[in-house]
């Protein structure tokens, strides 16, 4: 058996709770809402690197230019087959 541990923000608790009761291998559904659990997610020098580039991302249109995106991104994998 295997236990899984994840961070989910108050407002998805519910729905998260529901929607693993109806899987059928999902044998036990804790909680901790100890601040510890929170913030060491928050504090975490990834996170906020992650968290720092989405909030400068935001508003920016940065892929307004692409109009088709199934081909932009056969465009990218081309580059990876490259022999160099």
């Amino acid at each position: 058996m295997t236990v899984l541990k994840i961070t989910v923000e108050d407002e998805q608790v519910a729905l998260l709770r529901e929607l693993l009761k109806q899987v059928s291998f999902v044998k036990n559904i804790e909680e901790d809402h100890s601040p510890d659990a929170i913030s060491s997610s928050k504090t975490n020098p990834a996170y906020n690197k992650v968290k720092k580039l989405l909030d400068d991302a935001k508003g920016k249109n940065l892929f307004k230019n692409i109009d088709d995106p199934s081909e932009w991104q056969r465009e990218l994998r081309k580059e990876w087959d490259r022999d160099f």
